[in-house]
């Protein structure tokens, strides 16, 4: 695409490689059968003449409607908005060229093209869409879904609600936000243990073309063995281990690893950092997959005390500096003989002085912030349970 100004006319503003990345909006007043809607375009751009990095702004009447607001739904059309792709303003997700989010309370209709980009992005589902700028649209991460649904032949539209159950209507594929919410959680940690494989992968192949070769008594090959992928070490010395006999191994060098720890720590202390800081990652990512399913119900905070109690580090990761569990569910204020009056906290920890830290924890279903803004509609004060908490 390429502009060229009109003879006689003013020249057209000429736009950088960074300012089409962040395009302007309009808004039109308009209506969709009995109700009243706003239309909101998305500024396109056409290549300029006077250099390989130059754009001029299309006419307004050519910029691409990105979204129709209506008072129960807003209706998208999402493509992409990078001028310097070859699938610029092509939709996003193929031939599922809609997506419309629907339900929750009536959309006051707003008054300038802010307003509606403001109201848009609240209303998309969390961690799961881009917003205006890029076009809207699920994110990457999610193309899956909509690769999926378009094997169905004929659907060309998704529909997300704020409840309901997953079917098929017509054209469309409607699914609720807690549904989308799911498989956004499923594909996250089926990317995190993509990468870790990835990076099994290049560790071990750096240790069997590189390190074998300048070290090979401390690092002999490893090979995958089983169809169950565990990594072993080959010696000379060692025909081929079973499964049994491989899982029998990690865990005497578990014990070999405790027992030995203050030795390890005076003769190869960056060696014990490494498998220290290593050992946290990989149970990390076990507590994150632990942590989700269990946002995923309605439990009672004595569940989530449990939780935190067996798995006390991820609390400790709050601080700055080496702290220790001191107490749970501990008095910070004695009771009357009746029991009355105890003031009873959470977590109590400590670091190495004198120093404490009371950890009070929340279900995650608890308010934070007050409803009603404080004097005007940005301020809003804690609720009673966080500000109860703090006292």
């Amino acid at each position: 695409m390429e502009g060229e100004p009109v003879s006689g006319a003013e020249p057209p503003a000429v736009y950088d490689h960074s300012e089409v990345m962040n395009p302007s909006f309009r808004l039109a007043v308009g209506a969709d059968g009995n109700f009243a809607c706003r239309d909101l375009y998305v500024q396109t751009f056409a290549r300029s003449n006077h250099g390989p990095d130059d754009w001029i702004s299309q006419p307004e009447e050519q910029w691409h409607l990105l979204a129709r607001i209506l008072p129960q739904s807003i209706v998208t059309y999402p493509v992409h908005t990078n001028p310097h792709a070859q699938r610029y303003l092509r939709p996003r997700h193929g031939r599922i060229r809609t997506l419309i989010l629907q339900g929750g309370e009536d959309h006051a209709m707003p008054d300038s093209p802010a307003d509606a980009v403001s109201l848009i992005e609240a209303a998309l589902p969390w961690r799961a869409s881009n917003d205006c700028a890029y076009g809207l649209g699920l994110t990457k991460e999610l193309d899956a879904i909509c690769l999926g649904i378009q094997q169905i032949p004929g659907v060309d539209t998704l529909i997300v609600t704020k409840d309901g159950e997953s079917k098929l209507e017509g054209s469309a594929v409607v699914m609720p936000e807690r549904e989308l919410d799911m498989l956004r959680r499923a594909l996250e940690r089926a990317n995190r243990h993509v990468r870790s494989r990835v990076q099994l992968a290049k560790a071990t192949h750096i240790r069997n073309t590189l390190l074998t070769h300048l070290c090979p008594d401390r690092f002999p090959p490893i090979v995958q063995v089983g169809a169950t992928g565990e990594l072993v070490e080959v010696r000379l010395d060692r025909t081929r281990q079973s499964t049994a006999a491989v899982r029998a191994q990690r865990r005497a060098t578990v014990r070999a690893v405790r027992e030995n720890a203050a030795l390890i720590a005076n003769e190869a202390p960056e060696e014990l950092m490494e498998l220290h800081a290593e050992i946290e990652r990989v149970t990390l990512v076990s507590m994150i997959e632990r942590y989700e399913g269990m946002l995923a119900q309605s439990l009672p905070e004595g569940r989530w005390q449990s939780f935190f109690e067996n798995n006390i580090f991820i609390l400790t990761m709050l601080f700055a500096r080496p702290v220790r569990l001191l107490h749970a569910q501990f008095h910070a204020q004695g009771s009357s003989l009746s029991g009355a009056g105890a003031q009873v906290g959470d977590f109590l920890l400590g670091e190495l002085g004198q120093s404490l830290a009371i950890v009070e924890i929340k279900k995650p279903s608890t308010v934070l912030m007050l409803n009603a803004a404080y004097k005007n509609s940005e301020v809003y004060g804690p609720s009673a349970e966080l500000s109860g908490a703090i006292t």
